[in-house]
C-alpha cells in the first residue's frame, strides 16, 4: 500500500468545518477504496484528494467513485498528456511560448475560478498540441493547491490562430483529452468561452460533437471579435480579466509570468503524483 502523500495547503477537516463536504461522505469513499480491486486505483488515497472528488461532484458519492476510476484509468491510457509534468522540458517551456495562460487570482463570486489562454506565438510551424494540452490540466493543480474552487470557466481567446494551426490538431489526442476532461476531472467545469472565434470553428467543433456528450456541448459558448466589452462582463467578471480586456487585473504577459513561477514550484506535487498513480500497477 502507498504512503505516497501530496502536498496540499488546504485540510480535508477544514472544508468539512464549512460544510463545504461531510466526514461522512470521505469515510465512504475511503473504505470504497480500500476494499476496491482495481489495477490503476491506489489503494490509499489521501483525504484531501478524496475532497477534490467529492467537490467536482457536488458531493455526490456514487458519482465520485465513478470518477475515482475514470481518473486513474484514463491517465494510464494518455501517459503523453498526464506524465513528465516537467516545466524544464523543452516541449513544455516552447508550449508556454506558444499559449500563455494564467489560473486567473481572483475567483468569481461563487468560488469559480477562470483559466485564462492566449496564442502568444502565432507561428503555427512551432504549435504542439500534446504539450500545450498537458499545461491546462497542469493548471488544474495550481488552482486546487490552497482553496479548491466550486467550478472552473475557461476563456479561450483564439485571436492570431489559422487553418494551419488546425491542421497540426491529431484527433486521437484530442479524443483522449475532451474524455478526461468529460469524465475524469477532479473540478466541476462551468462553462467555456471561445473568444475571437476563428472561421474554422464549425470543423474543430465538429469533431468535438463526435467525441462529447451534448451535456458538455451545451457549457462551449462561442462568441465573435465584435463580442462588446459590457456583454463580456456579464460573462467573466471584470475583476477577474487581464487589463487588455478593461478588466481589473494585471497584463496577460504579467499573470503568465506568475503561472510560470507557479509550474516550477509544482515540481516536486508531480513527480509524486505520478508516483502515486505508478506504484497502484505494482501492487
Amino acid at each position: 500500500m502507498s504512503d505516497i502523500n501530496l502536498d496540499y495547503d488546504f485540510k480535508a477537516e477544514n472544508l468539512i468545518a464549512c460544510g463545504r463536504t461531510t466526514k461522512e461522505a470521505i469515510e465512504e469513499v475511503r473504505n470504497w477504496i480500500l476494499s476496491l480491486q482495481d489495477e490503476y486505483v491506489p489503494r490509499t488515497l489521501q483525504d484531501e484528494i478524496i475532497v477534490l472528488f467529492l467537490l467536482s461532484c457536488d458531493n455526490d458519492v456514487a458519482l465520485s467513485k465513478k470518477t475515482i476510476i475514470n481518473f486513474y484509468s484514463l491517465k494510464k491510457d494518455a501517459p503523453e498528456l498526464h506524465d513528465n509534468r516537467d516545466p524544464s522540458r523543452n516541449d513544455i517551456k516552447l508550449a508556454l511560448e506558444i499559449v500563455h495562460m494564467s489560473s486567473i487570482p481572483v475567483r468569481t463570486n461563487d468560488n469559480s475560478v477562470i483559466h485564462y489562454f492566449h496564442i502568444h506565438d502565432t507561428n503555427y510551424k512551432k504549435f504542439e498540441l500534446i504539450p500545450i494540452l498537458k499545461l491546462t490540466y497542469m493548471l488544474i493543480d495550481i488552482s486546487q493547491e490552497k482553496n479548491p474552487p466550486d467550478g472552473l470557466i475557461a476563456v479561450l481567446d483564439l485571436k492570431g490562430i489559422n487553418l494551419m494551426h488546425f491542421l497540426k490538431i491529431k484527433v486521437w489526442v484530442l479524443k483522449k483529452y475532451l474524455q478526461f476532461l468529460e469524465e475524469g476531472m477532479t473540478m466541476k467545469i462551468k462553462s467555456i468561452h471561445i473568444l475571437n472565434s476563428a472561421y474554422f470553428i464549425d470543423k474543430l467543433m465538429a469533431i468535438v460533437k463526435s467525441i462529447v456528450k451534448n451535456e458538455f456541448l451545451n457549457k462551449i459558448h462561442i462568441h465573435q471579435s465584435d463580442l462588446e466589452q459590457e456583454v463580456l462582463f456579464q460573462l467573466i467578471p471584470k475583476k477577474c480579466l487581464p487589463k487588455e480586456y478593461g478588466g481589473d487585473l494585471p497584463s496577460k504577459y504579467e499573470l503568465h509570468q506568475k503561472t510560470i513561477e507557479q509550474f516550477k514550484r509544482k515540481q516536486y506535487f508531480w513527480n509524486a503524483e505520478e508516483q502515486l498513480r505508478k506504484s497502484a500497477h505494482k501492487e
